[in-house]
């Protein structure tokens, strides 16, 4: 390793200090247009304020660019943070997700759209659908799957009968952590959190806190309240809890599988623009009859669409009669999809495209 000296160390931090001087600079001007676009854009459209297609094309054009030493994830949180702070100047996105504040449905939307939106905790995920049909949030974020549960129904169940549409996606990584006021683990009695996290915690707590009692929550953020509340007690939460409620981390990522992951869905009165990278999720039901799903099927084989996801759900108040949700490569605009949607459309006694909008976020 080279040593540098303290005259040496003073003179690359005084280089960084003109630079950070430069990106406020530089920051405070792109607010100041950004304003300007909205001001103009303002007297000649409705709900102009938030153009998602833009921001991804930033920082796809940004990813492009970077050459290091920042990762693309970082370079991407740090635009994210911005294009937020940029709108939160004119006016907040306002978010709802399935609350209370500091679940993996929050830190989604947190990474998703920013720190400087508000967010609207809602008690259920019927919710936070009637919460953007109504216009009380502009967007929604809803889990859909997890890598080690499966699939989330309930959420499946509200689109047959909302007029929403799928405009994101994102996958999150499913990390909990141990988090208390006292910084030494031998100092810790008792171990809140929601029965869920303590089930996927056990091998790890059982090798390391075996004779800590274990005690359950409604939820992560109540665990996390708890262990503020009570000295020398501790909470399994995720890492945003560790920010909302000034708790040190103990231990980072106790989950038993590494590989724990939720998918979520980002909801909208409005459809996304086409992306580079498009899916599209369907929903539809079919004849009880020999052979009907095959045939449903070889309609995307014949034209080369690839399905990535076929979940059944049976249709409410309708025994034995199943709804189909499909996920699959492409978009409504392409010619292939649109001859599988018509030709579905056909065969199916219920069809409803829920969106077509960019592939997969990466973690």
């Amino acid at each position: 390793m080279v040593s540098v000296s303290l005259s040496q160390l003073d003179d690359l931090r005084q280089q960084i200090d003109k630079i950070d001087d430069q990106l406020l600079k530089l920051i405070s001007r792109r607010g100041q247009l950004a304003r300007k676009i909205g001001d103009e854009k303002s007297r000649h459209e409705k709900n102009h304020y938030h153009v998602p297609h833009r921001e991804r094309a930033i920082l796809e054009r940004l990813r492009n660019k970077n050459k290091g030493p920042f990762p693309a994830a970082a370079v991407e949180f740090i635009f994210r943070e911005l294009f937020s702070a940029t709108l939160a100047l004119e006016k907040p996105l306002k978010i709802a997700f399935l609350g209370p504040a500091t679940t993996f449905s929050h830190q989604a939307a947190v990474r998703h759209f920013g720190h400087s939106c508000t967010f609207n905790p809602c008690g259920n995920i019927e919710t936070v659908f009637s919460e953007v049909e109504l216009g009380n949030s502009d967007y929604g974020i809803v889990p859909v799957e997890n890598s080690i549960e499966g699939v989330i129904n309930l959420t499946l169940d509200c689109f047959v009968d909302s007029p929403l549409h799928i405009c994101n996606e994102m996958r999150l990584p499913v990390g909990l952590f141990l988090l208390s006021s006292a910084t030494d683990r031998k100092k810790i009695r008792k171990i809140y959190s929601h029965p869920q996290p303590l089930a996927q915690c056990r091998s790890w707590l059982n090798r390391n806190l075996p004779s800590v009692e274990q005690a359950p929550a409604s939820s992560t953020a109540q665990a996390a309240q708890f262990a503020k509340q009570n000295k020398n007690t501790a909470a399994i939460a995720g890492e945003l809890a560790s920010e909302v409620y000034g708790l040190k981390i103990v231990a980072k990522n106790i989950q038993d599988h590494a590989e724990n992951h939720t998918r979520f869905l980002i909801i909208s009165k409005d459809k996304a623009k086409r992306a580079g990278k498009n899916k599209t999720s369907v929903m539809f039901s079919i004849a009880d009859e020999s052979g009907s799903l095959l045939k449903t099927l070889q309609l995307f084989a014949r034209n080369k669409i690839n399905l990535s996801k076929i979940q059944s759900r049976p249709l409410r108040n309708r025994p034995w009669e199943y709804l189909f949700y499909v996920d699959f490569t492409g978009h409504v605009e392409d010619k292939a999809v649109e001859r599988v949607l018509k030709a579905l459309g056909k065969q199916a006694l219920f069809l409803r495209v829920l969106g077509s909008y960019p592939g997969e976020e990466q973690p």
